[in-house]
Order: structure tokens, then sequence, then C-alpha cells
């Protein structure tokens, strides 16, 4: 009996120290590949900013500076059109007329009229001058005399009547016609040849092609880097351009919130085309002291905070880093970079990404090493 207790014993104790060996060794085997391993790791040395500037676009739309509604200021039989839609016209030029046949009569007629009363006013003219002759012989008296200057008189002031008639008439014939007030292009037809136009209704939509403008919706805060005669730079879905401010609406809309600026487009080889949107770029000042770093850099931490590792030096390796958590605050999320603070000295060198690989207290080797600045 007492062989087999001493047995037992003797095995109890040999397992035991067998379990102490596997824990040394086991411990041993995790600190080794730690220091002899470390990883490379890319990444970026942070500048502090005392402040920084923000890009933001703001959408608008391109519109012509003159768009008019073309029209005749009289009814009628629409017996021409000259023009059609996406034409391009010059200013003067004659875009539709009406049927003129009955005007044109009353042309005449009043021409003829003009005539008329200009030879009564030559025979006026003639008799006075005899009549004048004979009172100096005293062969008729000086009332009849003031007969013949009345005549006279009257036959000038019918002249004037007939033609002025002409000159209403030939101004109602002009009427009838519809004449570009400007360079343009026509953007809309209503009509055709045949039609009866009503007096006022559009003929033809006119848009000015040369002069083009860009109006946008700002936010009031924006209004003291809204300086008038300012160059912007706006872009749309291919191409960039220059716009000159022009002026602010003054007054915000309830709808929007927000002021419409309008912009003079500066000429340009782009074809740029009222209607169409485009974004306006604008650098905003954020006047918070902080730093960039890529988003690759930022790990999601404990309670919804955000925040990345440091590069630590290791006091046993001068080449050897150590992987430190940093508590950042975002301050500006931007579509690769973001803006964020928090307790990091100028300089620091930081893990760019790959965060999903490595872990708090790991040993590093930066692979590269970039100055971060503003993107």
């Amino acid at each position: 009996m007492l062989n087999i207790r001493s047995s037992v014993y003797s095995g109890l104790a040999l397992i035991t120290m067998l379990l102490l060996g596997a824990v040394f060794l086991s411990a041993q085997a995790q600190d080794e590949p730690r220091d002899a391993n470390p990883i490379r790791v890319p990444t970026k040395t942070i500048a502090l900013k005392e402040q920084t500037n923000i890009g933001t676009s703001y959408a608008g739309m391109i519109s012509a500076k003159r768009t008019s509604a073309l029209g005749f200021e009289r009814g009628g039989l629409v017996v021409a059109l000259s023009a059609d839609l996406g034409q391009h016209v010059r200013k003067g030029d004659v875009l539709a007329r009406l049927d003129n046949n009955a005007l044109l009569a009353d042309v005449a007629a009043a021409r003829a009229s003009v005539q008329q009363v200009e030879a009564q006013r030559s025979i006026a003219a003639s008799t006075l001058k005899r009549q004048k002759a004979l009172l100096a012989k005293g062969h008729i008296s000086a009332q009849r005399l003031e007969e013949v200057d009345a005549n006279l008189l009257a036959a000038e002031a019918a002249t004037l009547v007939a033609k002025a008639q002409v000159k209403t008439l030939l101004a109602r014939l002009a009427l009838l016609r519809i004449v570009a007030p400007y360079d343009g292009v026509i953007a809309e037809r209503y009509i055709d040849e045949g039609s009866v136009a009503g007096a006022g209704a559009p003929v033809f939509s006119l848009v000015e092609d040369k002069a083009l403008e860009v109006r946008v919706g700002l936010p009031a805060n924006r209004l003291p880097i809204m300086t008038i005669g300012n160059v912007f730079t706006f872009h749309t879905a291919n191409a960039a351009f220059q716009a000159r401010l022009r002026g602010l609406s003054g007054q915000i809309d309830p709808a929007t919130q927000t002021l419409s600026a309008v912009f003079d487009i500066a000429p340009q080889s782009a074809p740029l085309v009222p209607g169409q949107t485009a974004r306006m770029e604008l650098d905003v000042p954020l006047e918070q002291s902080g730093f960039w770093v890529p988003l690759s850099a930022l790990r999601e931490d404990r309670r919804g905070l955000w925040s990345l590792f440091a590069l630590d030096s290791d006091p046993n390796n001068a080449r050897q880093f150590i992987l430190t958590p940093r508590l950042i605050e975002i301050l500006y999320a931007g579509a690769e970079q973001v803006y964020v603070r928090g307790p990091i000295k100028d300089g620091t060198m930081i893990l760019a990404g790959g965060n999903q690989s490595v872990s708090a207290g790991m040993i590093v080797i930066p692979a590269t090493t970039t100055q971060l600045g503003q993107p």
C-alpha cells in the first residue's frame, strides 16, 4: 500500500513540473516574436495648424442675361417665318411677318393725300404772291390778302397732317414684323405660317447666347468672403470656367434660407448652355487648430469615439516604435482626408493605414514617412 501511495505522489509531482515548464515555455514563446519580427507599417508625420481652409461647393444654374418672348403687338395672319428652333440670329434680323396687304393700301392712299395737299399748298402760295402784288397797286383790299394768307396756312397744316398719317401707317406696318432685339439663339418657336397670331402672344423665345451668367444660392454666413468683383471657379460635368461676382440679392429666400449671388461668366472656349448646372468651388476658413489625417488612419474606438495610432519610440530599440492609440475629435470630414484635433504633438508619426492588422502595443517599423498637411 505504501508503494502505491509513493508512486501516486511521484506521478503528481512530475505532472506539476511538466505543467509549470509548459507555462514558462509558452510565455517565453509569446514574448520572443514580439521583439524578433516587428512589422513594417505605412506612416505619416502630422503638421499642426492654427486654422485651415475647407473646400466646399455650391450648386448654381447657368442662364442667359437676356431671354425674351417675342410676339406681334397687333394680331393678324402669319405669312412668313424666317427663323427656327436652334437658329442663331443677329440683332435687326426679321424673324416673322404678318399679312400687310390692307395696310400697304392705306399707306399708298395716305401718300396720295400728301401729294394732294402739297399741290393745294403750292397753289395757295402762288395765289398769295399774286395777291400781294395786286395789293401794292391798290386793286384788292387787305382783308382779301389775309384770306389768301389763311388759305396757305391751312394748306401747310393739311400737308403736315397727311405726312404724319403716312408715318403712323408706316409705324403700324413695322409692327407687323418681329425683329431680333439682340444677337441670340431661337430657343422655341410656337406657331407656323398660316396661323393667326394674337396681339402679344409669343411666337419665338430668344435667348442671348454670348453673355451668360450663373446664379448660386449661398448661406448668409458666406457673405464675409463674397466681395463684388472677385473671380470664382466653377465646374460643370466636363468643363471648368471662371465667373466674376456681379451682385447679391440682399435678402434671404424664406424657402431655401439662402442669398442669390449672380456671377458674370468670362468669355472662354468651353461650351456652356443656359440651363446647365454648375458648382462653385469655395475655400471657407475653419478657425480651429488641428491637423489633417487620411481616412485610413482612423479607427473606431469605444463608445463611438475615434482614435488613431501614434508611433512612440521604443526605449529598447531606436529604430522601432510602439503603437499607442490616441483619441481624437473630427472637426471636418472630407472625401479622402479629415481635419481632427487631439493630444498629439506636431511632428508625431501616426499609422497611415492597415488598422485591421495591428493592435495596441505592437512593435512596428515605419515603411514610409510623409509630411501630412492640408489635402
